[in-house]
Parts: structure tokens; C-alpha cells; sequence
């Protein structure tokens, strides 16, 4: 029982993985992995090929390379979120619009946007791809400076330095890299933030900066990438959506099925096609002609046996009516009588075998006997080709010619 439950405790794990585009030494990337209530079980880097499987995979692409921007845009279909957002945030953008890939943030409690997120769209369509084609293909992409409350600020090891990321009120967020903090002054900051999550190593640091004016939290490191699992955001719109991606797969797939050395490949396949068809149809029509064959042998054979009868329709059921006439003329009982039937069972079933339950309805009969003997009846009705068989614990027996 315990590893029934352990085995289905895995299949709710959730994988998160911090996207890169110049992963370390031997292509690892970070990640965390969650059981099904967040919290982390293994936290590290891994290359993708090695990272194990998860019943959830969420990518984080990290605060450096997304911005998120304050704005508000009443409720609007679908359709035309794109373009609004593009209208909406062209002031505000540094680089080429076309370049950027714009997403919209969570809905407002009334449908109103309030956030939206700028990033690099090639670097994040790469990556994705890369992922899809390594068989680890992300159901959502979070912002990492979303994963950080309004106020909030994320303080962690960076090389020889720290990293700082942080959002203020409005929900925007930045980051600041300092490679030396021995020494070093408290950030400049346009307001302090209400509460710090330190991790490892940098608690110290966080009491001589902040000690007494904001609230410092020690976090285990991995803490802030688990919340992904609860995260509303999801980056993957628009171009970069699922469905988009599908779509432009198949698109590649129909490009290159369009080159000459594919159509000939194509045309080879067709004509092997038509041909097993054709000999399908050959073997259908040699199968159905031994089967007219066959039934015409059977119609002569029982003509022959009833030269009173004007016509030979169903040939077995006149056969078997012919011959249960003669057993009555006779005094024998008919094939359907439940002294043949009876008959037939004690042939098949094993002897002193109890009989729990008979059921006799003029045609057929059904006995309900032990396991052992249904089993060793199965047995014996297959080795005779006698006009019974089992069902379970029944045995049900027909009458025969």
C-alpha cells in the first residue's frame, strides 16, 4: 500500500525550470521540483535531457529578461488584447515593438487589465522549442519578478555578489546585480521594500542593509520558484501560445513534405497503397467465391438427404428440423429436449460435480456449478466440438444436430 501511495505522490510532482539562454557548464539549467502542495522536494541544476519526469512542468523566465509595466485596459475579447497591449505600451518600450513579445498579466476582479509583460520573443521562442523537442514542453511561463508580491523583494547569491529583485506597489519590478557585497553600501532603492526574502547566505547581509525597517524572512532557496505552481501568469500568448506552436510545426512538416525528394516519396507510398488494395480485393473475391462454393456443396448434400423438400433455403435449419422430426417419429428425443441437453452436460462436466442451479428454456440449458468444473467443462466442450460452452461459472449447453 505504501508504494501504491508513493507512486501516485510522483505523479503529482510539478517540475519548474528557470529558462536560459546560455545555460552553465554542461547545459544545466535550475530548477526546483514540488509535490502536489508546493512544497520543494529537490532543488538544483540539471542538463534537460537528465531532468526526471513530472506530472506538471513550468518554466520561470528569470527577472532579467522581462518587465513587467503597470497599465489598465478595460475588459476586451481575445481578439483584440494584442493589438491594444502593442498601443498601450509603445511609449513605454526601449526596443523595436516587433521584437518584443508582449503578454497580458492576471484579469482584475471586473475583467481589467492592470499588468501586462514585455520580453524578447526569439530567445523565449528558442527555448520553448528547444524544451517541446527535448520532450519536456512547459504547460505555462511565469515571469520570475511576478513570483514576488507588490512590496516584496528577493534577495539571493549571485557568483561572488548578491542579486536583488524586487516590485513595488504598482506591481512593477527590477533587479540589481552587485558582484562584490563585502562592504557594500545598502541599494538605492526609489522606496524600500516591506518584506525581503533572503536565502542562503545572505541573511546577514539583509539585517545589515535593512535591519529594523523592513521585514526579513529566510527562505530556503528554490522557495520563490515553487510558488510558479500557484501562479495566474502565463507568457505562452498569442505567437507564442501551444496551439501557435502546433501550427507552425505543421506548417514547417508541409514545407518540407513539398519538396521534390518527399513527393516521390509520396507517389512510392500511394502506389504501394493501391496495390495492397488491389490484393486485398483479389483475396476478398477468391474467399468469397470458396465461400459460394462451400454453401452450394451444403445445399447439395442436404437436398440429397431430403428429397422431399421443394427448395433448400437455410440448409442447416432444415437439416436440423428434418432430424428432429425423425427422432419424435422415433421416440428420441430432440436435439432441444432436456434429456439430450443433460445429456451432453454429463459428457462434458467432470463426475460427482455439484450443480448448484439449472435454468431450462426449451432450447437451452444452464447450470450453475463450482469454478473447477466450469473450467474443466470449458476444456471439454472445446476437445469434443460439442454445442456448449462456458460463461463464468455457467455452463450453457444448445442443442446440436
Amino acid at each position: 500500500m505504501r508504494r501504491v501511495v508513493s507512486i501516485q505522490s510522483a505523479r503529482m510532482e510539478t517540475l519548474v525550470v528557470v529558462l536560459s539562454s546560455a545555460p552553465s557548464a554542461g547545459g544545466a539549467i535550475e530548477f526546483v521540483r514540488c509535490d502536489a502542495g508546493g512544497a520543494v522536494l529537490e532543488h538544483g541544476h540539471q542538463p534537460v535531457a537528465l531532468l526526471g519526469r513530472a506530472h506538471k512542468l513550468i518554466a520561470v523566465l528569470p527577472a532579467e529578461r522581462a518587465t513587467l509595466l503597470a497599465l489598465r485596459l478595460p475588459p476586451m475579447p481575445a481578439a483584440r488584447l494584442q493589438a491594444a497591449l502593442g498601443g498601450a505600451l509603445e511609449e513605454r518600450l526601449l526596443d523595436d515593438p516587433d521584437t518584443l513579445h508582449l503578454a497580458a498579466g492576471p484579469r482584475d476582479a471586473d475583467g481589467a487589465l492592470l499588468l501586462a509583460c514585455a520580453c524578447a520573443r526569439e530567445p523565449l521562442a528558442r527555448e520553448l522549442q528547444a524544451l517541446h523537442a527535448a520532450g519536456r514542453d512547459p504547460s505555462t511561463v511565469v515571469p520570475e519578478v511576478a513570483l514576488l508580491a507588490p512590496g516584496e523583494a528577493l534577495l539571493q547569491r549571485h557568483g561572488t555578489g548578491v542579486r536583488l529583485v524586487w516590485r513595488d506597489e504598482s506591481g512593477e519590478g527590477a533587479w540589481l546585480h552587485i558582484m562584490d557585497d563585502s562592504g557594500a553600501a545598502p541599494p538605492d532603492l526609489p522606496a524600500l521594500p516591506q518584506r525581503v526574502l533572503a536565502e542562503p547566505g545572505t541573511g546577514d547581509l539583509a539585517k545589515t542593509w535593512w535591519n529594523g525597517r523592513v521585514e526579513i524572512e529566510n527562505a530556503a532557496a528554490g522557495t520563490l520558484l515553487a510558488r510558479a505552481i500557484q501562479s495566474a501568469w502565463d507568457l505562452r500568448q498569442f505567437t507564442l501560445a501551444p496551439q501557435a506552436a502546433m501550427r507552425r510545426g505543421l506548417t514547417g512538416a508541409a514545407r518540407g513534405l513539398s519538396t521534390p525528394a518527399w513527393r516521390r516519396v509520396g507517389w512510392l507510398a500511394a502506389l504501394l497503397a493501391v496495390l495492397q488494395l488491389a490484393g486485398a480485393g483479389a483475396e476478398a473475391l477468391v474467399l468469397q467465391a470458396r465461400q459460394a462454393r462451400l454453401a452450394a456443396e451444403v445445399r447439395a448434400v442436404v437436398a440429397q438427404a431430403l428429397p422431399g423438400v421443394p427448395a433448400i433455403l437455410d440448409a442447416r435449419l432444415q437439416m436440423q428440423r428434418a432430424l428432429d422430426d425423425a427422432r419424435r417419429r422415433a421416440a428420441v428425443p430432440s436435439s432441444h429436449a432436456l434429456e439430450a441437453l443433460l445429456g451432453i452436460a454429463t459428457l462434458v462436466l467432470p463426475a460427482q460435480a455439484p450443480i448448484d442451479a439449472i435454468d431450462y428454456d426449451g432450447t437451452t440449458l444452464k447450470l450453475a456449478v463450482p469454478a473447477a468444473a466450469a473450467s474443466a467443462a470449458a476444456q471439454a466442450c472445446e476437445r469434443r466440438h460439442l454445442p456448449c460452452s462456458v460463461t463464468g461459472t455457467t455452463l450453457h449447453v444448445e442443442g446440436g444436430a
